[in-house]
């Protein structure tokens, strides 16, 4: 056997790998105050090192044979934190009661087999069932997520997770007492295995770290196009997305057919003047809350600045167009807003533009949807004019 491949050293690296992931995850945990199931995820790791650590030094004691059983206890700790850690991280409800009582139940199963007198393979071939389970259940939520909205880091860590748990079967069936001839071929096979675990565990950290990074992007890139008062899109978050609708469209070749409805509070200084801006402030995220519910899922509702917004509809001829804008601001008057200063009534002056041709440029859009919402304030305010 190569050098490489001997058990003890393998064991060594392995442990060093485990450690070395512990220590990164356990500086990222902290720094992220343990959002995104980073103390679950160091909990898989630490539950690899402290278990491996225990087991060496029991061997080097001398301590009765079921302790030994500790290392194959921490692989089904280890596999249920990480079950743990990808529902968190995906904001999934927890399960705690029913995955911690799964780990119990496989920790006292792997001990008492072997306190009955069973050999060591049969209580580590059991464990390895057990973590073999919980990798398959970490893997589910992960496919959902990547059917949802696929991306690298998800698909590192699904893929991790299922060759793990098909490792963790594999090796169950490897070390059950006569699945090979002979001393020197299990030891050859549980090289191999040690070898494909060291694997594993590195990518399934390296996994970790990237879907942090993608939230943090994530979180970054809301920041830049998010308007945080309201929730709706800022300008900018306005020109990514009509970027990627546009080269989506190119792609089909079916051109984007927009309609712009540009809305403006009517009289909203008063309110700043009278109440407050803290007040005006709650007027406009209640204006953004009712946009978001009267907007269709895939139409966009922006806050370009102080009280103007503006609500671009796809697929929607000049009349359809007039129509809801009517029964958005209706939506607005109806009900009054609820402030700190009271239920406050509050209209707004609607301005409609289509695209007179395919193509239209987006400003040359909304220039002729802003004209025609000055019109609707010139002829009275709290009504539609279509440019």
């Amino acid at each position: 056997m190569p050098p490489f491949l001997h058990i003890d050293t393998l064991l060594l690296v392995y442990l060093m790998a485990a450690v070395l992931m512990l220590l990164v995850l356990v500086g990222g945990a902290w720094q992220a105050q343990g959002r995104y199931g980073l103390w679950f995820w160091t909990g898989a790791f630490a539950a690899v090192v402290l278990a491996q650590s225990a087991r060496d030094l029991l061997v080097f004691l001398g301590s009765p044979l079921p302790l030994h059983t500790i290392g194959h206890i921490g692989g089904v700790l280890s596999s249920g934190l990480v079950l743990l850690g990808v529902r968190a991280f995906l904001g999934l409800r927890l399960y705690w009661v029913p995955i911690c009582v799964a780990m119990a139940v496989m920790s006292l199963v792997s001990l008492a087999v072997v306190s009955a007198g069973q050999p060591l393979g049969v209580s580590l071939s059991l464990s390895l069932y057990g973590a073999g389970l919980l990798r398959a259940l970490t893997l589910w939520p992960l496919l959902r997520a990547l059917k949802a909205g696929p991306s690298f880091p998800l698909s590192l860590m699904a893929s991790d997770q299922m060759l793990s748990m098909l490792a963790h079967w594999g090796r169950a069936c490897m070390v059950m007492p006569g699945a090979v001839d002979s001393a020197n071929q299990t030891e050859q096979a549980n090289a191999l295995w040690l070898l494909a675990f060291i694997a594993l565990l590195l990518t399934q950290g390296f996994a970790l770290l990237l879907l942090v990074n993608e939230r943090l992007q994530q979180k970054i890139l809301a920041l830049v196009e998010i308007d945080p008062l309201t929730g709706l899109l800022n300008r900018r978050g306005l020109d990514q997305r009509l970027l990627g609708l546009h080269q989506r469209a190119a792609t089909s070749e079916r051109p984007l057919q927009l309609a712009a409805a540009m809305l403006d509070l009517d009289h909203f200084k008063q309110i700043n003047d009278r109440h407050g801006h803290a007040v005006g402030d709650q007027v406009l995220v209640e204006l953004g809350r009712r946009l978001r519910n009267h907007v269709r899922p895939n139409d966009l509702a922006v806050r370009l600045g102080g009280e103007e917004f503006v609500v671009l509809w796809f697929d929607v001829g000049n009349d359809s167009a007039v129509g809801m804008a009517e029964r958005l601001r209706q939506s607005l008057e109806q009900a009054p807003f609820e402030t700190d200063a009271g239920p406050m009534r509050v209209s707004a002056s609607v301005g409609v533009a289509s695209q007179g041709a395919a193509g239209e440029p987006l400003e040359a859009l909304l220039k002729r949807a802003d004209a025609a919402m000055y019109e609707a304030k010139r002829a009275g305010r709290h009504r539609v004019v279509s440019a």
